[in-house]
């Protein structure tokens, strides 16, 4: 008796696994025909009877993998339904992972035939400005890129979807995907700021300062790190710090005019005004049409008279007062005049700056120039009217 019912379970898993076989090769023999319907009908059929118990052998178990790989592939070429395209992907992956396979370097060449239309379906969602399913489409091809049998670091598409999540604005993915790229390459400038540039919107002080301090170490002489250093500090009002880091990127690039403008600013909020105007000078030395530091350089001299003013408004008509008050004026028209010729200079470079023209129609009106004053009174005019 216990004979009769080992056979008849023999019998019974031969006759699932022939089944199992029958419907494997009426899959192969559809494809073949191209009736794509008939051949993921009987490709499934085979799955459902493996996933209930049934068994292949292993050899045909990368066969299976593979032919169900390559039902769906053709299925998403005709649909353009990406869940086809993952479903193709991960059966050409288990195909090369089955036991003995002989289907692993096919396998293989499918999966990077999968690469391909992944990245055109990335391009199309691209065009299309659907930005986070162009994002989803890189990072697979860039996963599919790395599997074991391929084994390329996909920096290109890396990037690529890294992009997308910057105009996706999902923080948690340029975080996670600018750190993959600083791994990649940890000397380029350029992978550091995408992710010291989320830090800063994000508001994550701590992480920014780190990401920053290893962005430097690391891409020492990167222009654009130097000044998110500058921009970090800048924004804690580290101006002490912030003068180092100056001076280290200045030693690195004399040649920028920013950095010397960023120096003029910093010594300026710290009222060193000399060496804010020299920093200045510098900067106008490599470009003599910088407007920002001809501005700057007349607003060291401008706010330096606000006090004065202060301290001659609050004087009496005691004769002694008027004396202090005469020697506060001559001090500020003093700063007047030396403020003057950089606001000219900004007014020669941008002769729309109402801010500028005001400020340089007070200044000439404060020391009795009236031709400056009517000839800049006259150019506002024409502007506001």
């Amino acid at each position: 008796m216990k004979k009769s019912a080992l056979i008849w379970i023999s019998l019974l898993v031969s006759s699932q696994a022939f089944a199992q076989k029958a419907d494997l090769t009426s899959a192969i023999l559809s494809y073949r025909k191209q009736d794509l319907s008939a051949a993921k009908v009987y490709i499934n059929a085979a799955e459902d009877k493996l996933n209930s118990g049934g068994t292949l052998k292993t050899k045909d178990l990368g066969k299976f993998w593979f032919n169900k790989g390559l039902i769906f592939s053709a299925l998403y070429e005709s649909e353009k339904d990406l869940d086809l395209l993952n479903t193709a992907t991960d059966a050409f992956k288990l195909s090369t992972e089955s036991e003995g396979s002989s289907f692993v370097k096919k396998s293989t060449n499918e999966l990077l035939r999968c690469v391909n239309a992944y990245n055109a379906a990335a391009y199309d969602k691209y065009e299309a400005k659907d930005f986070a399913t162009a994002l989803i489409l890189f990072e697979q091809v860039v996963d599919v890129n790395a599997y074991e049998t391929i084994g390329v670091v996909d920096t290109a598409n890396l990037f690529n979807a890294t992009l997308m999540a910057i105009e996706a604005r999902d923080s948690d993915k340029i975080i996670s995907l600018s750190s993959k790229l600083i791994e990649t390459d940890p000397t380029n400038g350029d992978y550091h700021i995408y992710l010291i540039k989320e830090l800063t919107k994000i508001e994550d002080t701590e992480a920014r300062f780190e990401a920053v301090k290893r962005a430097r170490e690391l891409a020492p002489n990167h222009t654009g790190l130097i000044f998110e250093e500058v921009n970090y500090y800048l924004s804690i009002n580290d101006n002490v710090a912030l003068l180092s880091s100056l001076e280290e990127a200045i030693r690195a690039d004399s040649d920028n005019k920013v950095l010397h403008f960023a120096k003029g600013t910093a010594l300026g909020s710290l009222k060193k005004y000399d060496m804010a105007i020299s920093a200045y000078n510098d900067a106008i030395s490599l470009d003599s049409d910088y407007f920002d530091a001809y501005n700057n350089l007349a607003s060291l001299y401008l706010d330096q008279t606000a006090s004065l003013v202060d301290q001659m408004n609050n004087l009496g008509l005691s004769q002694a007062d008027q004396k202090k008050y005469t020697v506060l004026k001559n001090k500020r028209n003093s700063l007047y005049l030396k403020a003057k010729p950089y606001l000219e200079e900004a007014v020669r470079i941008d002769d729309t700056a109402l801010q500028v023209l005001y400020a340089l129609k007070d200044v000439c009106y404060q020391t009795d120039d009236m031709a400056c004053w009517k000839e800049t009174n006259s150019k506002i005019k024409n502007l506001t009217k």
